[in-house]
Parts: structure tokens; C-alpha cells; sequence
């Protein structure tokens, strides 16, 4: 379902009413809107104002976050229409129009009904005994309603709400799994960074072993090498050496 502003509109104020139709014209569109600006456009008191964004928020519509002001001491929140939890409310609304629908066409195919030629009420057999097939507004006798165009009206309505839902829950899947796959990417470009990090921390670490320490590093098992021994010189080969030259 695409989630124009008329949609959004007509959405919302299910829920809160005619008394909340300023305050969504101005969430629509935007983010981060604060409270105190949107009592200034709607021109409505901020007590009312927070009663409508909290029952908005009780309904998971809307999100927010909060930052302190420096001078006042006190926490502002800012506000944002949140369009996939849009998006699901209005699939349960019609889910919940569906069942409602199909309790009633149930109740139209089983019960009696009974209606007053001036169309005050439509009472069940139950309730017409009540009153001795009489209308409790008018007192005229009240006769058998023909309820073939009800039924037949109903069995339309319900095709044409089951096929939305049908159509709904298909763009729900295929949005899914568009953010699965974004999701995926995410990780493999996380994990792409993550394996750069370490060689380029490795190749930071790895240093250059000194000549000296060459002997520790060998191998188990392998035979050091001999160790060159150098001869000590006397005192007296000096001296021979010295009178063989003269």
C-alpha cells in the first residue's frame, strides 16, 4: 500500500478523532518535530497536545527522542510518524472489519429480523417478542425484514475487504524481504570492515626480530649451531713470536 498523506490522514484520526486532525497534518512529512512547536501550529494546549501524541504512541505510531535543555533544565521530546507501524495498523483495522463482517453475515443468515414500515428500528425475533411485534418508537406492527439484499451486500463487501487484505499482506512480504536483503548487505559490508581491521592490526603488531634473539627462535628439535671459540693468547707465544721475527 502506498501511504499517501490522504491514507495517513484518514488512518489516524480513527484513532483520535476529529480533535486530532491539525496535529496530523503537521507530523505527516516531517521528523523530529517538538512538542512545544506543534502546540504553537495547532494553536491547542500542550497538555492536549501530549494526550494526543501519547495515544498515538500507545498505538505504536509514532516514536521520539528527548534532549535536555541547557537553560531550562528540562527534557524536550521531538516526534515522528513512524509509516510501516501505519502501514500495519490499517491492515489490522480492515483484518478486524473482515471478522466483524463475517460475525454479521453469520448472525443475517441464522437469526429473524423484524422491521417497522416507518424504518424506526430492526429488531431480532427475540427482541420483537419484547415488544409484541410492536415498534418501540412509534407502536406500529412491525413485520419480517427480506434480508436477501443485506446478505447479498454483506458477501460483496466481505470479497472486496478480503481482497485488500490478500493485497496487503503480499506488499508486506516483498517489504520483507527488501529489508532482509538491505539487512544482509549491511553485514557483509560490517563484516568486510571488520576482517580489514584485523590484518591491518596484525601488520601493525608484526615486528622485525633482532639478530641476537635469532637462537630462540629455532625450530624443536633442530641442532644449534656450533659456537665459534676463540683461543686465548698467552703471554709467552707473544714473547716467541717477537724473537722469531728478530
Amino acid at each position: 500500500m502506498r501511504l499517501t498523506t490522504q491514507k495517513t490522514e484518514e488512518i489516524l484520526i480513527i484513532i483520535l478523532g476529529e480533535e486530532g486532525r491539525s496535529l496530523i497534518r503537521y507530523l505527516i512529512g516531517k521528523e523530529n518535530i517538538s512538542e512545544f512547536d506543534l502546540a504553537n501550529k495547532t494553536k491547542k494546549d500542550i497538555k492536549i497536545v501530549r494526550r494526543l501524541l501519547y495515544n498515538l504512541y500507545n498505538h505504536n505510531l509514532v516514536g521520539f527522542t528527548r534532549k535536555k535543555d541547557k537553560q531550562k533544565g528540562w527534557y524536550i521530546y521531538y516526534w515522528t510518524l513512524l509509516p510501516e507501524s501505519i502501514r500495519f495498523s490499517y491492515f489490522k483495522m480492515k483484518r478486524d472489519l473482515l471478522e466483524r463482517m463475517q460475525h454479521q453475515l453469520e448472525e443475517e443468515e441464522r437469526e429473524l429480523f423484524f422491521v417497522c414500515p416507518n424504518k424506526c428500528v430492526r429488531l431480532n425475533f427475540d427482541q420483537a417478542t419484547d415488544f409484541e411485534f410492536h415498534c418501540p418508537e412509534c407502536g406500529e406492527l412491525i413485520h419480517q425484514d427480506q434480508k436477501k439484499e443485506n446478505i447479498k451486500h454483506l458477501e460483496d463487501e466481505i470479497k472486496i475487504v478480503h481482497a485488500e487484505i490478500a493485497k496487503l499482506s503480499e506488499q508486506r512480504k516483498v517489504r520483507r524481504k527488501v529489508v532482509k536483503e538491505r539487512q544482509k548487505v549491511v553485514k557483509k559490508k560490517i563484516a568486510v570492515k571488520k576482517k580489514i581491521t584485523k590484518t591491518s592490526v596484525k601488520k601493525k603488531s608484526v615486528k622485525k626480530t633482532p639478530i641476537k634473539n635469532v637462537t630462540k627462535l629455532t625450530k624443536i628439535g633442530a641442532k644449534p649451531k656450533p659456537k665459534k671459540v676463540e683461543k686465548k693468547v698467552t703471554k709467552n707465544v707473544v714473547k716467541k713470536i717477537t724473537k722469531k721475527k728478530k
